[in-house]
């Protein structure tokens, strides 16, 4: 309906320029919003007020002209008005939200479905933990975000690809085969030393008990053995992590290891290509990048003075790997301590000659969890903190990804266990979950007494003439364009908060009015109400990763 609205507009600015009822113009870009006061109408556009500056004249002069010469050739609007500074509302004919209502109901699993991507491949990258040890919920909070996001893009016509990157090289990995050996040592000698950088966690005395189980370790050199465990350990935690992966609902399409970066000699290659446009030098030994010419504040290295690579090096390698896969866009996902890291990568990927607008970084922020009213603390250096898959199976996947999609990646989340636990209203997931296994109770029931709806129940639909009734058919309509807007902005979290709003609508709505009554023909329209909710939701629910339970 909303986009309906904009072609009117469009149409309508394009006929009053050609015929002179207003100057030529660039194309303004304005806005086309729902009015929090149904009385404001349907929707409402700022349309008058963009260009009023241009046509040299008042908002309000403007919208007259716009209104007088509107192009609405399918008569989808019953009445106009000229509001505050300049604003046009429009009210939508009732019985083009019956229509309305009727198209969602034929679409099934497919309404909100588009071709805006028109199948661009797009890569989101996210996740990619090192393989030291287990996925904490920091990294959960950006898998749920980037399985979403790619969900709701393929929805919206993209190609989007999850990939996972492989960091199985460099330090850490090396570190990793230190901490496992020094617990193995410390099983027979308490007072062995560890690392003072090394990993903590109980994860890392088990890998050591069970590698050791399994592997000779004694008649090995403490170089040898901390290589061989730094090669079986990380293989084995990153068999967990796809585990782990799989039961969050996320399954990748690629697993990109770091070790094919320099086996393949892809490193060398970027090299060369930043070589032969100018932008490296050497200076005190090492070797520079100027992405100072690129919008970072000064150049990196890229090579050390002992001949060493810098993570730098690779990142910027693994990017123009992905740009000649043929990736038209790249969105990453990483932690908020990676923010200054943004504008160096960025740089990067423009010294290497891809267009500016292809990369975007999500930064996601931390995951606060709160038990028994206090929040349980947690410690990376102590190696005290709960697992994706702890909380997982304490709550439930559901519950997991609803929560960790609920606000905006910038914004840090309070997970609260006892919340997540209810099955009352204060539990948004269980609340939008309810209102879809409502529905389903609701034509068990029909179904019970012989009802079900007919291939065409558009017959009934004019006997929705409540204002709740227009409401849920309004609020129904609005999802095609949130799901357009949420693949445009990169905004999940948003869905979580308009099926949280129908949901409640519906609640209320159903605690008013008997869906099947002794009246056939309102108890058909009323199902048929009912069953547009429960496609919304449960396409809704689909996009976040969640399920839409029928029983509950």
């Amino acid at each position: 309906m909303k986009k309906r609205i904009e072609r009117i507009l469009q149409d309508t600015l394009q006929l009053s320029i050609r015929e002179g009822y207003l100057n030529e113009t660039p194309d303004p870009n304005f806005a086309i919003q729902i009015p929090a006061d149904p009385r404001h109408g349907n929707f409402a556009t700022n349309l008058a007020m963009i260009i009023a500056g241009a046509q040299k004249n008042s908002p309000k002069k403007i919208a007259e002209v716009l209104i007088e010469h509107l192009q609405d050739r399918d008569n989808l609007i019953s009445k106009t008005e000229i509001g505050g500074p300049g604003f046009i509302n429009f009210f939508i004919e009732k019985e083009k939200w019956y229509e309305f209502l009727g198209t969602v109901i034929a679409l099934g699993d497919k309404y909100g479905e588009s071709n805006l991507g028109k199948n661009e491949k797009i890569m989101v990258e996210f996740v990619s933990a090192n393989p030291t040890g287990p996925i904490h919920l920091g990294h959960g909070r950006g898998a749920a975000l980037g399985d979403s996001l790619c969900r709701v893009l393929n929805f919206c016509g993209y190609d989007a690809r999850r990939e996972f990157y492989i960091n199985d090289g460099g330090r850490q990995v090396k570190i990793l085969g230190e901490s496992v050996y020094s617990r193995w040592k410390q099983l027979d000698d308490p007072a062995y030393p560890f690392p003072d950088n090394g990993y903590q966690g109980d994860y890392v005395k088990d890998l050591a008990i069970e590698v050791s189980n399994k592997t000779n370790l004694e008649d090995l050199d403490y170089n040898t053995a901390t290589n061989l465990l730094s090669d079986i350990c990380k293989e084995q935690i990153l068999e967990g992590i796809k585990e782990d992966l799989i039961n969050f609902r996320i399954n990748f399409d690629f697993w990109y290891k770091e070790s094919k970066l320099y086996s393949s000699g892809k490193i060398d290659t970027t090299i060369k290509v930043l070589e032969q446009r100018g932008l490296l030098y050497e200076k005190d030994g090492a070797l520079w990048l100027k992405t100072s010419l690129f919008g970072d504040d000064k150049d990196r290295v890229i090579k050390k003075n002992d001949g060493e690579l810098t993570y730098f090096a690779t990142d910027i390698s693994y990017h123009f790997d992905k740009w000649e896969r043929g990736f038209k866009r790249v969105i990453n996902i990483w932690g908020a301590d990676h923010h200054g890291y943004v504008d160096r990568m960025k740089a990067a990927t423009k010294a290497e000659g891809i267009p500016e607008n292809w990369l975007d970084v999500l930064l996601i922020q931390l995951v606060r969890l709160w038990e028994g009213g206090q929040e349980v603390k947690m410690s990376k250096r102590a190696g005290r903190y709960v697992t994706l898959s702890e909380l997982v199976n304490d709550v439930g996947v559901d519950a997991v990804r609803f929560i960790f999609l609920s606000k905006d990646n910038n914004s840090p989340i309070d997970f609260d266990i006892d919340l997540a636990k209810k099955k009352d209203s204060e539990n948004p997931v269980y609340y939008v979950q309810y209102a879809h296994a409502r529905i389903c109770s609701v034509f068990r029931k029909a179904a019970e007494q012989g009802l079900k709806l007919p291939e065409d129940p558009g017959q009934y639909f004019s006997l929705l003439d409540t204002e709740e009734e227009l409401s849920l058919i309004r609020k129904i309509a609005e999802f095609p364009s949130l799901v357009e807007e949420i693949a445009v902005d990169l905004a999940p979290h948003r869905l979580t908060y308009y099926l949280a709003e129908l949901a409640g609508n519906f609640h209320r709505y159903y605690n008013k009015h008997r869906i099947v009554i002794e009246d056939i023909h309102l108890s058909m329209a009323r199902l048929s109400l009912s069953m547009a909710v429960k496609i919304v939701i449960k396409n809704g629910l689909g996009l976040l990763g969640v399920n839409a339970p029928e029983e509950m």
